[in-house]
């Protein structure tokens, strides 16, 4: 093999190595991007945790309005039954 085969081949490889490399560099970059977007998609202001924890509170306020709601009857009825009693109702 001559002296210029040899340093055709070494620059060849040389070569190709920026252009190789640069193509992992831009594989690289995607991955990340999708894994920062992913990680926002958990853990964000606006993410799927955060998203249950508003369902799960959302659902533990009406059972609370559900409960008051009853409190509020039962007081509406102990003041109605009150007022009978005490002559102050219907007149």
């Amino acid at each position: 093999m001559e002296t210029s085969d040899i340093r055709d081949e070494l620059l060849g490889d040389i070569g190709a190595r920026p252009v190789l490399r640069a193509r992992h560099l831009v594989w690289f970059a995607i991955a990340a991007a999708f894994a920062l977007y992913a990680y926002y998609l958990l853990y964000g202001a606006n993410s799927l945790l955060r998203l249950l924890e508003l369902r799960d509170e959302d659902r533990a306020l009406e059972l609370r309005v559900e409960a008051l709601k009853e409190e509020n009857a039962k007081l509406r009825r102990e003041l109605y039954e009150l007022e009978l009693i005490s002559g102050e109702g219907g007149q």
